[in-house]
Parts: C-alpha cells; sequence; structure tokens
C-alpha cells in the first residue's frame, strides 16, 4: 500500500512538473521577463487596399510610443508610466513589465513610405498601404 502512495505521489509532481512548463511556455512569447516588455493585444485587419493593425497600449502616453519598420517587420515599441508588477504568476513573481513591444511581419507589397500612425486614448492604429499595381502596355 505505502509502494503504491508513494508511486502515485511521484507521479502526481511529475505531472505537475510538466504543467508548470507548459503554463511557462505559454507566456514565453507574451513576457520578455530580461527587458521588462510585454507583447500588447493587437489585431490585424486585410481591408483590401491597405492593412490596419490595431495596438492597445494602456498606461502608455503619445510621446513614448515608436513605430518603426525593420527590413520586412512592423516594430511597435512604448513605455508604460509606472511599472505593472506580475505577483501572481510563480514564474515572474519578481517581474517588473516597464513597456510594449510587438513585431509584425509585413508582406512585401506595402509600401513603407506611406505608414501613417495615430495613437489615442491607449490605443494605437498603423495604417499600412498596399503598392499599387501598374499594368504595362506591351506593344
Amino acid at each position: 500500500m505505502e509502494e503504491w502512495f508513494e508511486e502515485s505521489f511521484r507521479e502526481l509532481r511529475r505531472e505537475l512538473r510538466r504543467l508548470m512548463r507548459e503554463v511557462e511556455r505559454f507566456f514565453e512569447p507574451v513576457v520578455d521577463a530580461e527587458r521588462g516588455e510585454v507583447e500588447p493585444l493587437y489585431e490585424v485587419i486585410d481591408a483590401g487596399d491597405r492593412i490596419l493593425v490595431r495596438v492597445d497600449l494602456p498606461k502608455v502616453d503619445k510621446e513614448s510610443v515608436e513605430v518603426s519598420v525593420i527590413g520586412n517587420k512592423l516594430v511597435v515599441k512604448a513605455s508604460m508610466r509606472e511599472p505593472l508588477r506580475l505577483c501572481d504568476l510563480p514564474y515572474y513573481a519578481r517581474c517588473e513589465v516597464t513597456g510594449y513591444k510587438l513585431e509584425l511581419e509585413m508582406p512585401p507589397d506595402i509600401d513603407t513610405e506611406k505608414i501613417q500612425a495615430t495613437f489615442r486614448s491607449g490605443y494605437l492604429e498603423i495604417t499600412l498601404p498596399r503598392k499599387k499595381a501598374y499594368r504595362v502596355k506591351v506593344e
């Protein structure tokens, strides 16, 4: 009976460790604990002639928002007015989040010279216009 109980307890501990690893993997792409950055909530809408990217950036002032294009990636960075502590998650208990970072791969037909961004009340909207296609007359 004792042996059965000990084996069951060992199995339970193995399962709990596996579950904790899965939970940590779930948060890995969202929180960068070393840099104190979190990936914000966002949505991407294909509107035909343009792509709209809407990013939720609470606790952020307009002056701290940076939007840039690096290669074929759209990069959004912003600093929070005050840090956010992640005390309720055991893995991140000592982690403070001080900003946001989002990297999105852009399609090749985006006209990077005409990208526009507006920020209002913690909400960033980026318009990525598509390049116009031209038909060449063949003679």
